[in-house]
């Protein structure tokens, strides 16, 4: 009986996107506990970091369950965001850990790829529109990137959609795949790996361009580059939306086009890369459903066995598919 009642609440007050970022920082921990290299300074930090973050999400959880779920607003968009913004602290760190725990960096392979298939580096295809305001253009796209993404994911916080929690916690989980696949297959992309004499011209300065390279340096974690998330953060919201929200589908696909152009033409980015960011959106708008869906029967049957109404820290229609027209262009996911 007192397990069923310890499952019945985990089930219940442990949220599927909970499940999933605990098993990712468990994994990044494994992960770094066995380098094979010499290590950095940072690197055990890094370890003994991530295990902090561990730790503060946990308490975030069941402080949230126990104290918070009555409160409203403000620490809902704590509890959604915290696997979100966690997992991002340990991503801006791989500088110090890929080193440690790799011994290959798989740029030459991602070139290989384009090259194959395109016939050169697409970064150098794209140098055929180089002039100055085009340089520009496309930084102010690969900054746009940020308000596409971030802006409408906050702007969901306020909806009542029965769909709030299939969308965060595939959102999440499509970020968090990502960032441990930048640890798996460490790549720097074409702008950081390749001398500037690979290319027939330089991108030169200018306010957007620095910016870019700014956010690059402080921001990133250099092995960033395989998978996208310039191209799989929009493409998540872009294919949700084009399921749910069709309005707004055709108002994004321009500026996520252009992102998506940027992140390329900047030479952030392989082509390669963007298509290992729709592979990893693909999974997750498959997979997400699946598991919530067998997540939510569990709880079900936990309270249903222990006859206790639990206060469930998650919603998710069991008859939700994407293919399901019930949920298509619902009016309170706009």
């Amino acid at each position: 009986m007192k397990k069923d009642h310890i499952l019945g609440w985990i089930y219940n007050h442990v949220a599927p996107i909970d499940i999933i970022s605990i098993v990712y920082f468990f994994a990044v921990f494994i992960w770094m506990l066995f380098p094979i290299n010499p290590v950095s300074p940072q690197h055990y930090s890094f370890v003994l970091n991530s295990l902090n973050y561990l730790v503060v999400y946990l308490i975030i959880i069941v402080s949230y369950n126990i104290f918070f779920n009555r409160w409203g607003f403000i620490p809902k968009v704590i509890y959604k965001l915290s696997p979100f913004i966690t997992g991002t602290f340990v991503y801006e760190k791989l500088f110090y850990i890929i080193p440690s725990v790799s011994n290959y960096n798989f740029d030459f392979p991602l070139l290989h790829f384009d090259s194959a298939v395109l016939g050169d580096d697409a970064s150098r295809i794209l140098e055929n529109f180089w002039n100055h305001h085009f340089i520009e253009l496309m930084g102010a796209f690969y900054i746009i990137y940020f308000g596409i993404i971030y802006l409408p994911f906050l702007k969901k916080f306020l909806t009542k959609s029965p769909i709030f929690d299939v969308f965060v916690t595939g959102f999440t989980f499509t970020f968090l795949l990502a960032f441990f696949t930048n640890i798996v297959i460490p790549s720097l992309g074409p702008k950081f790996f390749f001398p500037s004499d690979f290319y027939n011209y330089d991108l030169v300065s200018g306010t957007f361009m620095n910016a870019c390279d700014s956010m690059i340096e402080n921001l990133s974690g250099g092995y960033q580059a395989f998978p996208s998330l310039h191209f799989g953060g929009p493409c998540f919201v872009l294919l949700f939306d084009f399921f749910h929200s069709r309005k707004r589908f055709w108002v994004y696909l321009i500026p996520v086009i252009l992102v998506w152009t940027a992140a390329i033409f900047l030479r952030y980015h392989y082509f390669a890369d963007h298509l290992g960011g729709l592979a990893i959106v693909i999974f997750s708008l498959w997979f997400i459903p699946k598991f919530m869906r067998f997540y939510t029967k569990k709880a079900d049957y936990y309270q249903e066995k222990n006859g206790i109404q639990y206060k469930r820290s998650y919603y998710f229609p069991l008859d939700y598919s994407l293919r399901n027209p019930k949920y298509h262009n619902n009016k309170e996911w706009w």
